[in-house]
Protein backbone atom coordinates (compact mmCIF):
# COMPACT_ATOMS: atom_id res chain seq x y z
CA UNK A 1 0.00 0.00 0.00
CA UNK A 2 1.35 3.45 -0.92
CA UNK A 3 1.95 5.74 2.04
CA UNK A 4 1.08 9.32 1.14
CA UNK A 5 2.39 10.79 4.38
CA UNK A 6 3.42 9.96 7.92
CA UNK A 7 1.52 11.48 10.85
CA UNK A 8 4.54 10.98 13.08
CA UNK A 9 6.82 12.73 10.59
CA UNK A 10 4.31 15.56 10.21
CA UNK A 11 4.15 16.11 13.96
CA UNK A 12 7.94 16.09 14.26
CA UNK A 13 8.44 18.39 11.27
CA UNK A 14 5.79 20.80 12.56
CA UNK A 15 7.38 20.76 16.01
CA UNK A 16 10.82 21.33 14.51
CA UNK A 17 9.53 24.22 12.38
CA UNK A 18 7.85 25.79 15.42
CA UNK A 19 11.02 25.43 17.48
CA UNK A 20 13.06 27.00 14.66
CA UNK A 21 10.68 29.96 14.37
CA UNK A 22 10.68 30.47 18.14
CA UNK A 23 14.45 30.06 18.18
CA UNK A 24 14.94 32.68 15.47
CA UNK A 25 12.65 35.09 17.30
CA UNK A 26 14.50 34.49 20.58
CA UNK A 27 17.84 34.92 18.82
CA UNK A 28 16.69 38.24 17.40
CA UNK A 29 15.52 39.34 20.85
CA UNK A 30 18.79 38.23 22.46
CA UNK A 31 20.79 39.98 19.74
CA UNK A 32 18.80 43.17 20.14
CA UNK A 33 19.13 43.16 23.94
CA UNK A 34 22.85 42.32 23.75
CA UNK A 35 23.41 45.16 21.28
CA UNK A 36 21.56 47.61 23.54
CA UNK A 37 23.46 46.40 26.60
CA UNK A 38 26.82 46.86 24.84
CA UNK A 39 25.75 50.31 23.56
CA UNK A 40 24.67 51.46 27.00
CA UNK A 41 27.85 50.21 28.69
CA UNK A 42 30.17 51.90 26.23
CA UNK A 43 28.02 55.02 26.02
CA UNK A 44 28.40 55.52 29.78
CA UNK A 45 32.18 55.23 29.51
CA UNK A 46 32.29 57.52 26.49
CA UNK A 47 30.05 60.09 28.21
CA UNK A 48 32.20 59.98 31.35
CA UNK A 49 35.29 60.70 29.26
CA UNK A 50 33.57 63.64 27.54
CA UNK A 51 32.44 65.09 30.89
CA UNK A 52 35.95 64.66 32.30
CA UNK A 53 37.42 66.66 29.42
CA UNK A 54 34.69 69.30 29.64
CA UNK A 55 35.48 69.94 33.28
CA UNK A 56 39.01 71.08 32.33
CA UNK A 57 37.90 73.69 29.77
CA UNK A 58 38.67 77.31 30.72
CA UNK A 59 38.73 80.70 28.96
CA UNK A 60 41.06 83.38 30.14
CA UNK A 61 41.42 86.77 28.50
CA UNK A 62 39.30 85.52 25.64
CA UNK A 63 41.57 82.58 25.03
CA UNK A 64 40.16 79.08 25.57
CA UNK A 65 42.36 76.33 26.91
CA UNK A 66 41.86 72.65 27.69
CA UNK A 67 43.88 70.54 30.08
CA UNK A 68 43.21 67.06 28.68
CA UNK A 69 43.03 64.71 31.68
CA UNK A 70 44.89 61.46 31.47
CA UNK A 71 42.03 59.69 33.25
CA UNK A 72 39.63 60.38 30.37
CA UNK A 73 41.76 58.51 27.87
CA UNK A 74 42.65 55.84 30.43
CA UNK A 75 38.94 55.03 30.73
CA UNK A 76 38.52 54.74 26.98
CA UNK A 77 41.76 52.87 26.57
CA UNK A 78 40.58 49.80 28.49
CA UNK A 79 39.69 48.26 25.13
CA UNK A 80 42.64 47.95 22.78
CA UNK A 81 40.34 47.47 19.81
CA UNK A 82 38.96 51.02 19.77
CA UNK A 83 40.59 54.19 18.44
CA UNK A 84 39.72 57.49 20.14
CA UNK A 85 39.12 60.95 18.59
CA UNK A 86 38.13 64.25 20.16
CA UNK A 87 37.30 67.85 19.28
CA UNK A 88 36.85 70.87 21.54
CA UNK A 89 35.16 73.90 19.96
CA UNK A 90 34.94 77.41 21.38
CA UNK A 91 31.58 79.21 21.64
CA UNK A 92 32.19 80.84 18.27
CA UNK A 93 32.84 77.41 16.67
CA UNK A 94 36.59 77.72 16.32
CA UNK A 95 38.62 74.64 17.12
CA UNK A 96 40.43 74.76 20.43
CA UNK A 97 42.05 71.33 20.07
CA UNK A 98 41.48 67.98 18.45
CA UNK A 99 40.29 66.86 15.03
CA UNK A 100 38.73 69.65 12.98
CA UNK A 101 36.40 67.29 11.08
CA UNK A 102 35.02 65.16 13.93
CA UNK A 103 31.25 65.36 14.27
CA UNK A 104 30.74 68.40 12.09
CA UNK A 105 27.15 67.31 11.43
CA UNK A 106 26.34 67.48 15.15
CA UNK A 107 24.92 70.92 16.11
CA UNK A 108 26.90 73.03 18.56
CA UNK A 109 25.78 72.40 22.13
CA UNK A 110 23.44 74.86 23.82
CA UNK A 111 22.90 72.99 27.09
CA UNK A 112 24.69 70.80 29.62
CA UNK A 113 22.90 67.57 28.65
CA UNK A 114 24.91 64.66 27.26
CA UNK A 115 24.36 64.04 23.55
CA UNK A 116 25.10 60.70 21.88
CA UNK A 117 25.14 60.15 18.13
CA UNK A 118 26.41 57.75 15.47
CA UNK A 119 28.68 59.24 12.88
CA UNK A 120 31.33 58.44 10.29
CA UNK A 121 34.94 59.50 10.58
CA UNK A 122 37.21 58.97 7.60
CA UNK A 123 35.01 56.12 6.30
CA UNK A 124 34.66 54.36 9.66
CA UNK A 125 31.56 54.13 11.80
CA UNK A 126 32.06 55.76 15.18
CA UNK A 127 30.05 56.68 18.27
CA UNK A 128 30.26 60.26 19.56
CA UNK A 129 29.48 61.66 22.98
CA UNK A 130 29.07 65.47 23.07
CA UNK A 131 28.75 67.71 26.12
CA UNK A 132 28.79 71.52 26.46
CA UNK A 133 30.01 73.72 29.30
CA UNK A 134 28.98 77.35 29.70
CA UNK A 135 31.83 79.77 30.21
CA UNK A 136 31.29 83.28 31.51
CA UNK A 137 34.82 84.26 30.71
CA UNK A 138 34.04 84.59 27.09
CA UNK A 139 32.73 87.86 25.79
CA UNK A 140 29.07 87.80 26.62
CA UNK A 141 29.49 84.17 27.77
CA UNK A 142 29.04 81.05 25.64
CA UNK A 143 29.01 77.25 25.38
CA UNK A 144 32.23 75.34 24.84
CA UNK A 145 31.45 72.09 23.01
CA UNK A 146 33.42 68.89 23.75
CA UNK A 147 33.09 65.88 21.41
CA UNK A 148 34.72 62.50 22.08
CA UNK A 149 34.37 59.64 19.58
CA UNK A 150 35.49 56.04 19.37
CA UNK A 151 35.31 53.28 16.79
CA UNK A 152 32.83 50.42 17.25
CA UNK A 153 35.04 47.32 17.27
CA UNK A 154 34.83 46.71 21.01
CA UNK A 155 31.09 47.42 21.06
CA UNK A 156 30.42 44.93 18.29
CA UNK A 157 32.64 42.33 19.92
CA UNK A 158 30.86 42.69 23.26
CA UNK A 159 27.45 42.50 21.55
CA UNK A 160 28.39 39.27 19.79
CA UNK A 161 29.89 37.86 22.97
CA UNK A 162 26.72 38.57 24.93
CA UNK A 163 24.58 37.22 22.07
CA UNK A 164 26.35 33.89 21.87
CA UNK A 165 26.58 33.49 25.61
CA UNK A 166 22.80 33.86 25.79
CA UNK A 167 22.00 31.98 22.55
CA UNK A 168 24.03 28.83 23.18
CA UNK A 169 21.96 27.75 26.22
CA UNK A 170 18.80 28.54 24.26
CA UNK A 171 19.99 26.37 21.36
CA UNK A 172 20.84 23.55 23.76
CA UNK A 173 17.40 23.82 25.36
CA UNK A 174 15.76 23.81 21.90
CA UNK A 175 17.64 20.67 20.85
CA UNK A 176 16.76 18.99 24.13
CA UNK A 177 13.12 20.02 23.70
CA UNK A 178 13.05 18.54 20.18
CA UNK A 179 14.54 15.27 21.46
CA UNK A 180 11.93 15.14 24.22
CA UNK A 181 9.17 15.82 21.68
CA UNK A 182 10.58 13.08 19.42
CA UNK A 183 10.67 10.61 22.30
CA UNK A 184 7.15 11.57 23.35
CA UNK A 185 5.81 11.14 19.80
CA UNK A 186 7.58 7.79 19.42
CA UNK A 187 6.12 6.67 22.73
CA UNK A 188 2.67 7.87 21.71
CA UNK A 189 2.80 5.86 18.46
CA UNK A 190 4.29 2.75 20.10
CA UNK A 191 0.85 1.06 20.55
CA UNK A 192 0.20 1.44 16.82
CA UNK A 193 3.50 -0.26 16.03
CA UNK A 194 2.50 -3.04 18.42
CA UNK A 195 -0.78 -3.50 16.54
CA UNK A 196 1.11 -3.45 13.23
CA UNK A 197 3.57 -6.11 14.44
CA UNK A 198 0.68 -8.24 15.71
CA UNK A 199 -1.08 -8.15 12.33
CA UNK A 200 2.08 -8.50 10.25
CA UNK A 201 3.35 -11.59 12.07
CA UNK A 202 0.04 -13.42 12.18
CA UNK A 203 -0.64 -16.52 10.17
CA UNK A 204 -2.79 -15.86 7.12
CA UNK A 205 -5.63 -17.86 8.67
CA UNK A 206 -5.61 -15.99 12.00
CA UNK A 207 -8.52 -13.54 11.96
CA UNK A 208 -8.93 -13.20 15.71
CA UNK A 209 -9.61 -9.67 17.05
CA UNK A 210 -6.74 -7.33 17.80
CA UNK A 211 -6.27 -7.26 21.56
CA UNK A 212 -4.20 -5.16 23.90
CA UNK A 213 -4.26 -1.50 24.92
CA UNK A 214 -4.62 1.00 22.09
CA UNK A 215 -4.82 4.81 22.16
CA UNK A 216 -8.30 6.24 22.52
CA UNK A 217 -7.80 8.17 19.27
CA UNK A 218 -7.53 4.95 17.21
CA UNK A 219 -9.90 2.76 19.20
CA UNK A 220 -12.63 3.33 16.60
CA UNK A 221 -10.24 2.21 13.83
CA UNK A 222 -9.25 -0.94 15.75
CA UNK A 223 -12.92 -1.65 16.49
CA UNK A 224 -13.77 -1.33 12.79
CA UNK A 225 -10.82 -3.56 11.88
CA UNK A 226 -11.92 -6.22 14.38
CA UNK A 227 -15.46 -6.05 13.06
CA UNK A 228 -14.23 -6.44 9.48
CA UNK A 229 -12.03 -9.43 10.39
CA UNK A 230 -14.96 -11.02 12.23
CA UNK A 231 -17.21 -10.71 9.19
CA UNK A 232 -14.42 -11.98 6.92
CA UNK A 233 -13.83 -14.93 9.24
CA UNK A 234 -17.54 -15.83 9.10
CA UNK A 235 -17.46 -15.78 5.31
CA UNK A 236 -14.30 -17.90 5.19
CA UNK A 237 -15.70 -20.41 7.67
CA UNK A 238 -18.76 -20.78 5.47
CA UNK A 239 -16.64 -21.21 2.36
CA UNK A 240 -14.40 -23.78 4.04
CA UNK A 241 -17.42 -25.72 5.26
CA UNK A 242 -18.94 -25.76 1.80
CA UNK A 243 -15.62 -26.77 0.23
CA UNK A 244 -15.00 -29.53 2.76
CA UNK A 245 -18.57 -30.89 2.45
CA UNK A 246 -18.39 -30.82 -1.35
CA UNK A 247 -15.00 -32.55 -1.39
CA UNK A 248 -16.20 -35.17 1.09
CA UNK A 249 -19.31 -35.88 -0.97
CA UNK A 250 -17.27 -36.14 -4.16
CA UNK A 251 -14.66 -38.56 -2.83
CA UNK A 252 -16.89 -41.66 -2.96
CA UNK A 253 -18.25 -41.24 -6.52
CA UNK A 254 -14.81 -40.19 -7.76
CA UNK A 255 -13.21 -43.27 -6.21
CA UNK A 256 -15.89 -45.45 -7.83
CA UNK A 257 -15.44 -43.71 -11.18
CA UNK A 258 -11.71 -44.23 -10.97
CA UNK A 259 -12.09 -47.94 -10.17
CA UNK A 260 -14.59 -48.45 -12.99
CA UNK A 261 -12.32 -46.64 -15.41
CA UNK A 262 -9.41 -48.91 -14.44
CA UNK A 263 -11.55 -52.03 -14.95
CA UNK A 264 -12.87 -50.74 -18.28
CA UNK A 265 -9.38 -50.02 -19.54
CA UNK A 266 -8.29 -53.58 -18.73
CA UNK A 267 -11.26 -55.09 -20.59
CA UNK A 268 -11.54 -52.65 -23.51
CA UNK A 269 -9.86 -53.53 -26.80
CA UNK A 270 -7.01 -51.44 -28.03
CA UNK A 271 -8.12 -48.44 -30.00
CA UNK A 272 -10.10 -45.27 -29.62
CA UNK A 273 -12.33 -46.67 -26.84
CA UNK A 274 -9.32 -47.46 -24.66
CA UNK A 275 -7.90 -43.96 -25.26
CA UNK A 276 -11.19 -42.42 -24.17
CA UNK A 277 -11.29 -44.59 -21.06
CA UNK A 278 -7.68 -43.63 -20.34
CA UNK A 279 -8.62 -39.96 -20.42
CA UNK A 280 -11.58 -40.64 -18.12
CA UNK A 281 -9.26 -42.44 -15.72
CA UNK A 282 -6.69 -39.61 -15.78
CA UNK A 283 -9.35 -36.99 -15.12
CA UNK A 284 -10.82 -39.03 -12.28
CA UNK A 285 -7.34 -39.33 -10.74
CA UNK A 286 -6.91 -35.55 -10.95
CA UNK A 287 -10.35 -34.98 -9.46
CA UNK A 288 -9.62 -37.43 -6.62
CA UNK A 289 -6.33 -35.69 -5.81
CA UNK A 290 -8.06 -32.31 -5.84
CA UNK A 291 -10.84 -33.53 -3.53
CA UNK A 292 -8.29 -35.06 -1.14
CA UNK A 293 -6.24 -31.88 -1.02
CA UNK A 294 -9.30 -29.70 -0.52
CA UNK A 295 -10.23 -31.88 2.44
CA UNK A 296 -6.63 -31.69 3.62
CA UNK A 297 -6.69 -27.91 3.32
CA UNK A 298 -9.92 -27.66 5.33
CA UNK A 299 -8.72 -30.01 8.06
CA UNK A 300 -5.35 -28.25 8.24
CA UNK A 301 -6.91 -24.80 8.66
CA UNK A 302 -9.28 -26.17 11.28
CA UNK A 303 -6.37 -27.71 13.17
CA UNK A 304 -4.41 -24.42 13.06
CA UNK A 305 -7.38 -22.43 14.33
CA UNK A 306 -8.06 -24.88 17.14
CA UNK A 307 -4.59 -24.20 18.62
CA UNK A 308 -4.73 -27.54 20.45
CA UNK A 309 -1.07 -28.41 20.70
CA UNK A 310 0.48 -31.51 22.13
CA UNK A 311 3.92 -33.05 22.39
CA UNK A 312 4.52 -35.29 19.36
CA UNK A 313 7.36 -37.48 18.16
CA UNK A 314 8.26 -36.19 14.71
CA UNK A 315 9.39 -39.68 13.63
CA UNK A 316 5.98 -41.20 14.41
CA UNK A 317 4.14 -38.38 12.61
CA UNK A 318 6.24 -38.99 9.49
CA UNK A 319 5.56 -42.74 9.58
CA UNK A 320 1.82 -42.13 10.09
CA UNK A 321 1.69 -39.79 7.08
CA UNK A 322 3.44 -42.39 4.91
CA UNK A 323 1.14 -45.14 6.17
CA UNK A 324 -1.96 -43.14 5.24
CA UNK A 325 -0.61 -42.49 1.76
CA UNK A 326 0.01 -46.19 1.22
CA UNK A 327 -3.37 -47.15 2.65
CA UNK A 328 -5.22 -45.03 0.08
CA UNK A 329 -3.76 -47.12 -2.71
CA UNK A 330 -2.97 -44.17 -4.95
CA UNK A 331 0.73 -44.99 -4.90
CA UNK A 332 1.09 -48.79 -4.79
CA UNK A 333 4.88 -48.70 -5.27
CA UNK A 334 5.45 -46.00 -2.67
CA UNK A 335 6.78 -48.44 -0.06
CA UNK A 336 9.82 -49.19 -2.21
CA UNK A 337 10.55 -45.53 -3.01
CA UNK A 338 11.18 -44.14 0.47
CA UNK A 339 14.50 -43.96 2.27
CA UNK A 340 13.91 -42.88 5.84
CA UNK A 341 16.75 -41.19 7.71
CA UNK A 342 15.27 -40.89 11.19
CA UNK A 343 17.24 -40.53 14.44
CA UNK A 344 17.18 -43.36 16.97
CA UNK A 345 15.93 -41.09 19.76
CA UNK A 346 12.57 -39.37 19.86
CA UNK A 347 12.36 -35.92 18.24
CA UNK A 348 9.71 -34.16 20.27
CA UNK A 349 7.85 -31.11 19.02
CA UNK A 350 4.82 -29.19 20.26
CA UNK A 351 2.30 -29.00 17.44
CA UNK A 352 -1.27 -29.71 16.39
CA UNK A 353 -1.26 -33.32 15.21
CA UNK A 354 -3.64 -33.10 12.22
CA UNK A 355 -2.08 -30.00 10.64
CA UNK A 356 1.49 -31.31 11.14
CA UNK A 357 0.60 -34.70 9.60
CA UNK A 358 -1.15 -33.05 6.65
CA UNK A 359 1.86 -30.81 6.01
CA UNK A 360 4.20 -33.82 5.92
CA UNK A 361 1.81 -35.82 3.79
CA UNK A 362 1.39 -33.04 1.21
CA UNK A 363 5.14 -32.55 0.84
CA UNK A 364 5.72 -36.31 0.37
CA UNK A 365 2.78 -36.66 -2.02
CA UNK A 366 4.06 -33.71 -4.03
CA UNK A 367 7.37 -35.55 -4.47
CA UNK A 368 5.58 -38.78 -5.48
CA UNK A 369 3.53 -37.01 -8.14
CA UNK A 370 6.19 -34.80 -9.70
CA UNK A 371 9.37 -36.81 -9.18
CA UNK A 372 8.88 -40.58 -9.52
CA UNK A 373 11.91 -42.38 -8.20
CA UNK A 374 13.76 -42.65 -4.91
CA UNK A 375 12.75 -40.19 -2.20
CA UNK A 376 14.87 -39.48 0.87
CA UNK A 377 13.09 -38.33 4.02
CA UNK A 378 15.30 -36.93 6.77
CA UNK A 379 14.48 -35.69 10.27
CA UNK A 380 17.16 -33.97 12.39
CA UNK A 381 17.28 -31.74 15.45
CA UNK A 382 19.70 -28.80 15.53
CA UNK A 383 19.76 -25.95 18.07
CA UNK A 384 16.18 -26.40 19.25
CA UNK A 385 14.99 -26.63 15.64
CA UNK A 386 13.44 -29.69 14.05
CA UNK A 387 14.52 -29.99 10.42
CA UNK A 388 12.35 -32.07 8.07
CA UNK A 389 13.72 -32.61 4.53
CA UNK A 390 12.15 -34.44 1.57
CA UNK A 391 14.57 -34.90 -1.34
CA UNK A 392 13.73 -36.35 -4.74
CA UNK A 393 15.45 -37.05 -8.04
CA UNK A 394 12.94 -35.27 -10.22
CA UNK A 395 13.47 -32.43 -12.71
CA UNK A 396 13.40 -29.82 -9.96
CA UNK A 397 11.94 -26.32 -10.14
CA UNK A 398 13.66 -23.31 -11.73
CA UNK A 399 14.85 -20.76 -9.16
CA UNK A 400 12.71 -17.96 -10.58
CA UNK A 401 9.56 -20.07 -10.08
CA UNK A 402 10.22 -21.36 -6.57
CA UNK A 403 8.63 -18.45 -4.74
CA UNK A 404 5.34 -18.74 -6.61
CA UNK A 405 5.18 -22.50 -5.97
CA UNK A 406 3.94 -21.72 -2.47
CA UNK A 407 0.91 -19.89 -3.84
CA UNK A 408 -2.40 -21.73 -3.98
CA UNK A 409 -3.16 -23.58 -7.24
CA UNK A 410 0.32 -22.84 -8.58
CA UNK A 411 1.88 -25.78 -10.48
CA UNK A 412 5.26 -26.22 -12.15
CA UNK A 413 4.07 -29.00 -14.51
CA UNK A 414 0.40 -28.96 -15.52
CA UNK A 415 0.72 -32.36 -17.21
CA UNK A 416 1.05 -34.05 -13.82
CA UNK A 417 -1.99 -34.74 -11.62
CA UNK A 418 -2.46 -32.39 -8.70
CA UNK A 419 -4.18 -29.22 -7.58
CA UNK A 420 -1.30 -26.91 -6.68
CA UNK A 421 -2.35 -26.88 -3.02
CA UNK A 422 0.30 -29.13 -1.48
CA UNK A 423 3.11 -26.63 -0.95
CA UNK A 424 0.64 -23.86 -0.12
CA UNK A 425 -0.79 -25.98 2.71
CA UNK A 426 2.72 -26.83 3.88
CA UNK A 427 3.72 -23.17 4.00
CA UNK A 428 0.56 -22.23 5.94
CA UNK A 429 1.27 -24.86 8.60
CA UNK A 430 4.99 -24.07 8.83
CA UNK A 431 4.40 -20.34 9.27
CA UNK A 432 1.57 -20.91 11.77
CA UNK A 433 4.04 -22.91 13.90
CA UNK A 434 6.64 -20.15 13.71
CA UNK A 435 8.83 -22.05 11.24
CA UNK A 436 9.86 -21.74 7.60
CA UNK A 437 9.83 -23.74 4.39
CA UNK A 438 12.11 -23.44 1.38
CA UNK A 439 13.06 -25.19 -1.86
CA UNK A 440 16.71 -26.11 -2.45
CA UNK A 441 18.68 -27.97 -5.10
CA UNK A 442 19.60 -31.53 -4.19
CA UNK A 443 23.18 -32.61 -4.70
CA UNK A 444 23.40 -34.72 -7.84
CA UNK A 445 20.11 -33.37 -9.24
CA UNK A 446 16.60 -33.09 -7.94
CA UNK A 447 14.80 -30.95 -5.42
CA UNK A 448 14.76 -30.74 -1.62
CA UNK A 449 11.88 -29.33 0.39
CA UNK A 450 13.29 -28.10 3.71
CA UNK A 451 11.03 -27.34 6.70
CA UNK A 452 12.45 -25.88 9.91
CA UNK A 453 10.16 -25.84 12.95
CA UNK A 454 10.84 -24.63 16.51
CA UNK A 455 10.53 -27.37 19.10
CA UNK A 456 8.22 -25.20 21.16
CA UNK A 457 5.89 -24.73 18.21
CA UNK A 458 5.55 -21.01 18.87
CA UNK A 459 2.99 -19.62 16.43
CA UNK A 460 4.05 -16.79 14.19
Amino acid sequence: MRSDYSIERRILSSGAALLIIIGLFLFWMVRWNAHNAAEQAFDRVLGAAALSIADTVSIEDGTASVDLPHSAFAILGTSRLNRIFYRVAAPDGTIITGSPILGLEIPHGTGPQLRLADSTYRGERIRIAAVARYSTDAAGGGWVDVLVGETREARDQLGLHLTFNAALPAIAVSVLAFLLVWLAVRQAFAPLRTVEADLRHRASSDLSPVSGPVPREVSALISGLNDFMGRLDSVLVGLKSVTADAAHQLRTPLTALRALAELSIDEAPAGRLRDILGRIHANSVNASVLANQLLSDASTLHGIESRLRETLDMRLVVREAIRRLQAEGSYPAAADMFTLNLPSNAVEIEAEAVSLREMIRNIIENALVHAPGSIDITVTEVNRLVRFVVSDRGPGIPRDMRKQMFERFSRADSSKPGSGLGLAIARTVAEAMGGSISLDDRDGGGLSVVVCLPKGGTPA
